[in-house]
């Protein structure tokens, strides 16, 4: 077969000419952010204190993978990239499960090779680009394993890459809690399935997402006596919700944090003494709360918290998780209105990151364009602009990846942090993949293909002879 005719050569050339790039351009260069000393210093000598250290284990283990191809971190930024390659070829082989047509899964997947979190985080020595890999490769593996054979390995390998997400970067526990549902409404949108296979379906999504976060934490409570991923996310709460806090406060919150928020007050309105810059609060503005976020958090909470617990991190963590829970508790309107102007604030800097990326802003002017032509076109074939195509499920499912997954990763972000540009860049990582099937849509209108839309699909992507397969091997 000629390989110039053949979707993977294609494929691997977006990869080699995108590579290329981003060398020229001095992207493979490392380069030290303020995470990354907290990720070197990992104590990989202390079982015990991996285990109580501020950081999943996931990151500090590529950085010594790294550390053995080249020193100083030279080889990161390229593992970085090949990992991001790997997740867009695995979504690629889980997508051709839903769309029929080869060029069509390859052009879809491959518009994620030109994420910003590629551009913008490749050489950083933080989790960022490597986390939001990796739940490209969650996403893939599902597909792959409800939507492709099913085979035993498909539902080990999600399980594997659903673990390894939150272990290199926390934000990502989001997978535990969408997978099952969204694998479940994946499966129910490609196809009907055989009684009793939905149950068998959601027992094995379940267990994928769920068992090894359980496992995990029931190791950690053994060890530490902690049942959770890691001693963090206390500081960006409080950081977050001391700036609700009034001076009355304090003494209406339990006892045992009492001192703490009275140590908050007090270094509040110290910071606001020295600096002019700082405003005490409280604040309802969203934009007061998001520029006191880092001085709230590292030189007050944190500080208050070593003042009045000492140094052991699992007790300042979670010390000043059960402050933000009090004043929430004490003020549930203010974080309310919070939540819902974080929210909103989310969703533009979700839709920002697409008109700031050349590729993606490109991809915006080609559809405009391309969908002002077919309602020309249409006028002049007399076709009702309201008429759609049988052919709805791809487009449908791949609307429901995205945008279910950037709901639940901006959820959870705003429930303790800001929606900040890195918290938020990898949110709506999908969303590319909607857009790159709308232009293909629209040229296969232009160029006559709409009339096949109207007719009916040939058969479903998950038929009742696959699922008899599936319930009789159901590993």
């Amino acid at each position: 077969m000629n390989a110039f005719r053949a979707p993977w050569f294609w494929f691997l050339t977006q990869c080699l000419v995108l590579a290329a790039v981003l060398a020229v351009s001095g992207r493979f260069k490392p380069v030290r952010v303020p995470d990354t000393p907290s990720y070197e210093m990992f104590p990989f000598a202390s079982p015990h204190e991996a285990l109580t250290y501020s950081r999943t284990i996931g990151y500090p283990l590529l950085l010594k993978l790294g550390g053995l191809v080249a020193g100083r971190h030279a080889a990161v930024p390229v593992l970085h990239y090949l990992l991001h390659v790997l997740a867009v070829g695995v979504f690629w082989l889980g997508l051709r499960n839903l769309v029929p047509s080869n060029w069509t899964s390859m052009l879809v997947a491959g518009s994620l090779l030109y994420s910003h979190l590629v551009f913008r985080y490749v050489n950083n020595l933080a989790a960022d680009c490597a986390g939001c890999s990796l739940a490209i490769l969650s996403i893939g593996l599902l597909l792959v394993a409800i939507l492709g054979s099913g085979s035993r390995w498909s539902w080990w390998a999600l399980a594997g890459s659903i673990f390894a997400a939150y272990q290199v970067r926390p934000a990502y526990l989001f997978l535990v809690v969408l997978v099952p549902p969204l694998g479940a409404m994946l499966a129910w949108l490609a196809g009907p399935a055989p009684p009793g296979a939905w149950r068998r379906l959601m027992l094995k999504l379940v267990a994928a997402a769920a068992l090894p976060l359980a496992a995990f934490g029931a190791a950690r409570w053994l060890a530490v006596g902690q049942f959770s991923l890691v001693s963090f996310g206390g500081c960006n709460f409080a950081g977050v919700v001391s700036a609700l806090m009034d001076a009355g406060d304090p003494a209406r919150f339990p006892a045992e944090v009492r001192p703490l928020a009275e140590a908050v007050l007090r270094r509040r309105a110290e910071l606001a003494a020295s600096d002019p810059r700082y405003s005490p609060g409280p604040h309802s503005s969203y934009i007061e709360i998001e520029n006191a976020f880092n001085a709230n958090t590292w030189q007050i909470g944190v500080p208050a918290a070593q003042e009045v617990y000492g140094d052991d991190w699992r007790e300042i963590d979670g010390r000043l998780w059960q402050l933000a829970v009090a004043i929430v508790a004490e003020h549930p309107l203010r974080y309310g209105a919070w939540l819902a102007k974080a929210f909103v604030r989310g969703v533009y800097m979700i839709v920002s990151e697409y008109i700031m990326n050349p590729v993606y802003f490109g991809l915006l002017a080609l559809l405009l364009g391309a969908h002002g032509l077919c309602v020309v076109l249409r006028k002049r074939r007399g076709i009702d602009g309201a008429a759609g195509g049988a052919d709805i499920v791809p487009p449908s499912c791949v609307l429901l990846i995205a945008v279910s997954f950037a709901l639940a990763k901006l959820l959870l972000v705003i429930v303790t942090s800001p929606p900040l540009g890195r918290f938020m860049d990898a949110a709506g990582v999908f969303l590319a993949c909607v857009l790159a099937e709308a232009v293909l849509s629209r040229f296969r209108e232009i160029a006559g293909d709409g009339s096949r839309r109207l007719e009916p699909a040939p058969e479903p992507f998950i038929n009742e002879a696959k699922c008899r397969r599936q319930a009789a091997h159901p590993g």
